[in-house]
């Protein structure tokens, strides 16, 4: 059927074919799932057909592209290659780098090793999960789909109250209030796991796509195993690049900007998690799909990823409701409360010199 042609097959030849064209890859995922929603609509036959010859045109162009005599060129392996590790870190690198300068601002170093035991755990799980994915089991697109979906959604729920922590510390006041009445150490296990199994989501989420992806980059690029090597090694050392460049600037920040910096990467990546979870749910059918191609601009594909917005009213919506919490609570938490605290504060004083 569709949903399985494109989890099956076509997912595979989507990732190199990404690094070449990537407009054009995300126009052959949108008429899959335009396929799925006129069979599911039960619609005439003569329109689904239409629909068939057009992803057929397009799967054999698809093929013209990517193999040319059934390998990837050098340049392209190794561009692809890069571009997987890279465009999976990125994120990683954001949150744990936001996290760690956040920690060492606010004179809590002692709390960095959780996050770097949570990163340990998830190269050792991710390790696993390559041992298991090319040696003991079959992953199979829809579950594929499904892992990453939870894993979305995990990393949006654990970034929510991360950014939501944060928020309510941005005042300098309030954090030297909080550090000088120990809340922070009378509640040590609960913000130790928080680390732990942010660090952990984060991380793991991109190492579990990145062993897919380059599993069925294998098959694709034959004999061209030593630029695909390359690839992965230059987009590793980009990435702790800009991960050292973060920690560098991050630490000349004021403590409120580098709150708010936290809290702003934080709430970002969970918005563009929520819209990449409901994306994946759309493809194994969980959430239905509504297009809006033609109606809001499309992104390139890699943008897309980057920030979970696509062209369907299902993912839109997520991401506005998910915003919309943000907006709201951080305005009361930044400008209404403080308002009615300094309001409180004001009648207090008054009462009290009435008194006297």
């Amino acid at each position: 059927n569709a949903r399985s042609a494109y989890l099956d097959s076509y997912e595979f030849v989507e990732i190199p074919l990404r690094a070449i064209d990537p407009d054009f890859t995300l126009e052959v995922e949108y008429q899959f799932a335009t396929l799925r929603n006129l069979i599911k609509q039960e619609v005439p036959q003569e329109e689904i057909q239409d629909v068939i010859i057009g992803i057929r045109r397009n799967l054999d162009e698809s093929e013209r592209i990517v193999s040319g005599i059934g390998t990837l060129a050098p340049s392209i392996a190794f561009t692809s290659s890069f571009a997987i590790i890279f465009r999976e870190g990125l994120e990683s690198v954001l949150i744990l780098g936001a996290i760690t300068t956040y920690l060492e601002a606010s004179r809590n170093n002692q709390f960095k090793k959780y996050i770097y035991y949570g990163v340990m755990a998830a190269f050792a799980a991710t390790a696993i999960t390559w041992v298991i994915a090319s040696f003991i089991i079959e992953i199979s697109g829809a579950n594929r789909e499904l892992v990453e979906a939870i894993a979305a959604l995990s990393a949006t729920a654990v970034l929510f109250y991360v950014s939501f922590w944060v928020l309510n510390k941005i005042e300098h006041k309030k954090w030297m209030e909080f550090v000088k009445a120990k809340v922070w150490q009378a509640t040590t296990t609960g913000s130790v796991m928080v680390f732990v199994i942010l660090s952990f989501i984060t991380v793991y989420r991109e190492g579990f796509e990145t062993v897919l992806f380059y599993q069925a980059m294998s098959g694709f690029a034959k004999y061209m195993e030593i630029y695909v090597g390359l690839g992965f090694i230059v987009g590793m050392i980009s990435l702790l690049g800009l991960y050292f460049v973060m920690r560098k600037l991050g630490r000349k920040l004021p403590l409120r900007a580098l709150f708010g910096l936290t809290m702003g990467v934080g709430a970002y990546l969970s918005i563009a998690f929520f819209g990449n979870a409901i994306r994946e749910l759309q493809i194994i059918d969980i959430v239905p799909y509504t297009g809006l191609i033609g109606i809001i601009p499309r992104l390139d594909i890699n943008l897309a990823m980057m920030t979970g917005i696509y062209p369907t009213l299902e993912t839109i919506i997520a991401q506005i409701i998910l915003l919309g919490v943000y907006l709201i609570a951080s305005s009361y938490i930044l400008i209404i409360r403080p308002q009615k605290e300094h309001q409180m504060s004001s009648m207090r004083k008054s009462r009290k010199t009435s008194d006297e």
